[in-house]
């Protein structure tokens, strides 16, 4: 990939199955830029599980923003939604033997998961939405082949 990074903006209603739109471009272009089919796995998930979040969450109609950025040794996806937001420093570890009992009630699981999935995580939460921040990097700058 050259010195250009490459953006995309996809905009989705807050409907729960929609998510599968952005999570097919994202997978797409993960291939493309060289990353390992296990980790574009990786990458996907966390991306679904922010996106069904911010449509769960999403007290508005207005759109969801999932942005796409892919440069030579990096992918950083955001999903914006408009909900009420919350504060990600109180979302407390999960109960791992209470949702094996239970399946999981409370929010905050997927915060956990989703960090567990990428190399770094950053969440911008306010009463007039919540925006995550996903960033996966290549193991080898080099092994990119996407061209913009």
């Amino acid at each position: 990939m050259s010195s250009e990074s490459l953006k995309m903006h996809i905009s989705i209603p807050p409907v729960e199955g929609i998510e599968d739109i952005p999570v097919a471009a994202v997978e797409a272009l993960a291939l493309k830029m060289g990353f390992t089919p296990d980790r574009v796995q990786d990458i996907i998930q966390a991306l679904t599980e922010a996106c069904v979040n911010a449509i769960l969450y999403s007290s508005s109609d207005k759109d969801i923003d999932v942005v796409v950025i892919a440069m030579h040794n990096s992918l950083i996806l955001e999903v914006q939604d408009r909900g009420s937001g919350f504060d990600p420093a109180l979302v407390g570890a999960p109960d791992f033997e209470l949702i094996s009992e239970v399946g999981v009630k409370s929010g905050g699981f997927g915060i956990h998961m989703i960090k567990s999935l990428v190399d770094e995580v950053e969440i911008e939460s306010s009463d007039q939405g919540t925006t995550v921040r996903m960033s996966t990097f290549l193991s080898s700058p080099n092994s990119s082949s996407l061209t913009p």
